[in-house]
């Protein structure tokens, strides 16, 4: 427990786009501060905690309307640290469809390329090898994007057009599949309960042994700490081969005795599959369903909630977000924190910075000395820059006003445009926030997030990580990430960045 004079400091953790479950983000995020805590106080990776770290606390405050789980970490000379998890996903899970979310993709990436809009705000300051760097990148995405489009859908015209021949096909594929006896029947049976019960039993002990092998290096590598069920797993781990090693045996002496019969079946599926339209079918379907997963897992939440000032259905998703989001803050700072830290993963980050944009507008807010106790924000993986530009309302080019308007409400540490309002000019204000510390932490693999060209950012931070397929998820798993994200709270330099 932080003594007098000491500093009490929360920390609101925001979670990003797909499916979350609730406490994740907190316990991966507690983790990983623990984890470099340990580090910084001179242990090893896999030091136990208690003996490099005070161990972790468990509590519980009312916050924001609801009983908010926490974890204190108690740090010698630093005080209390309580992080907390702000869990949006219950506002906006399932509320937009595949098809939607890659329109709306594939406007941002085509609004990338505006010349009248876009073009000249990146080449303001910006090196033409930046400059032609990042338009290179946007025009290949849009390339991907609606290059992917149309081979689906050429794809499924020359399925179409071979009608008559697939049709064709399946008919005689029908007509060549055997009628299996009842004991036949009971052979196929019996051969698909032996070979799933297999596969499941057989993966599980592959994952398991994958899983508690990653854990283990991550904390210092052998004989390290393996995972909460490493243990127990490693008891039946032996006996659970064996059984997997029986039914496969099994399932060998039930496909020979079913051979005859399965060699029709395999004979029916080989002609299927030789009719380029079949083939050319399923192939588009598994891309398509592949893509559909990815857009609902990766773009619908965004898309649902940065499109939310121009659709009404979706501004009340927007709304009930930041309705709580806003008031988990004010219960902090009314709690008696010294210090306020939030941290935002992906979307998370938008929300982070919503948050902060809705309490810069309440009356008085701009010399309120309570919102100086909000010190710092930490975005990683963010699509702030697409946020800023592309999602939010474009106006006309004559709606000088209006223009104005929409900066004000999102204008948290925005860098000025090159706009020319003319006669419309409105008046100079001031917003609160002008001390936040804002460190954006982003992986050069990482195509859903930026630099933050858009934002007056105190610190970037480059994270290491060029594959397009992990760098989304990398920070999570990153022990530099987690140091850094120590440094930005204790107010120290960055190991590793670039200048903002």
């Amino acid at each position: 427990m932080a003594s007098e004079g000491e500093r009490r400091v929360a920390l609101v953790v925001i979670h990003g786009i797909g499916k979350q479950a609730p406490l994740r983000t907190l316990g991966a995020f507690a983790q990983g501060v623990v984890r470099a805590a340990a580090q910084e106080a001179g242990g090893p990776v896999g030091t136990p905690v208690g003996t490099a770290v005070a161990a972790p606390r468990l509590l519980t405050e009312r916050l924001g309307g609801r009983l908010r789980p926490a974890v204190r970490l108690e740090r010698d000379g630093r005080g209390d640290l309580d992080v907390f998890e702000y869990h949006w996903a219950e506002h906006s899970v399932g509320r937009l469809g595949a098809l939607e979310a890659f329109a709306w993709l594939l406007g941002v990436s085509v609004a990338g390329l505006d010349f009248r809009r876009q073009v000249p705000y990146l080449a303001n300051g910006a090196s033409p090898r930046r400059l032609a760097a990042a338009l290179g990148t946007q025009l290949l995405q849009v390339i991907a994007l609606a290059g992917g489009a149309a081979a689906l859908f050429v794809a499924f015209l020359a399925v179409l057009g071979r009608a008559d021949t697939v049709v064709a096909a399946l008919r005689r594929a029908g007509r060549a599949l055997p009628e299996p006896s009842i004991g036949e029947a009971a052979l196929l049976l019996t051969l698909g309960c032996l070979v799933v019960t297999a596969v499941a039993l057989g993966r599980d002990l592959l994952l398991s042994s994958l899983e508690a092998a990653r854990v283990a290096r991550r904390h210092g590598g052998r004989g390290a700490w393996a995972g909460m069920f490493g243990p127990a797993s490693g008891g039946w781990r032996g006996p659970a081969t064996a059984v997997a090693g029986g039914l496969v045996i099994t399932a060998a002496l039930v496909t020979l005795a079913a051979r005859p019969l399965l060699d029709d079946y395999r004979a029916a599926a080989a002609a299927l599959l030789a009719e380029p339209g079949i083939a050319t079918a399923a192939l588009a379907l598994w891309v398509a369903a592949a893509a559909r997963r990815y857009l609902l897992t990766h773009v619908a939440d965004i898309a649902l909630y940065v499109t939310s000032d121009r659709v009404s259905a979706r501004a009340r998703t927007r709304r009930a977000i930041l309705d709580e989001g806003e008031a988990l803050v004010r219960d902090l700072l009314a709690a008696g924190y010294g210090e306020v830290y939030l941290a935002g993963h992906s979307l998370g980050s938008v929300i982070a910075l919503d948050i902060l944009d809705r309490m810069a507008r309440a009356p008085g807010a701009a010399d309120d000395p309570v919102l100086r106790r909000v010190r710092g924000l930490l975005t990683f993986g963010s699509p702030l820059d697409k946020v800023a530009y592309f999602f939010r309302q474009r106006p006309e080019e004559g709606e000088a006003i209006r223009s104005q308007l929409i900066s004000f409400l999102h204008g948290v540490r925005r860098r000025p445009g090159l706009r020319d309002y003319g006669p419309y000019l409105a008046a100079p204000y001031s917003l609160p926030f002008r001390d936040l510390r804002w460190w954006a932490v982003h992986a050069p693999g990482d195509v859903l997030s930026d630099r933050l060209e858009h934002y007056r950012v105190d610190v970037r931070v480059r994270l290491p990580v060029g594959n397009p397929l992990r760098a989304h998820q990398a920070y999570w798993s990153s022990d530099r990430f987690f140091r850094v994200a120590l440094e930005w709270l204790d107010g120290e330099e960055p190991v590793l960045g670039w200048p903002a």
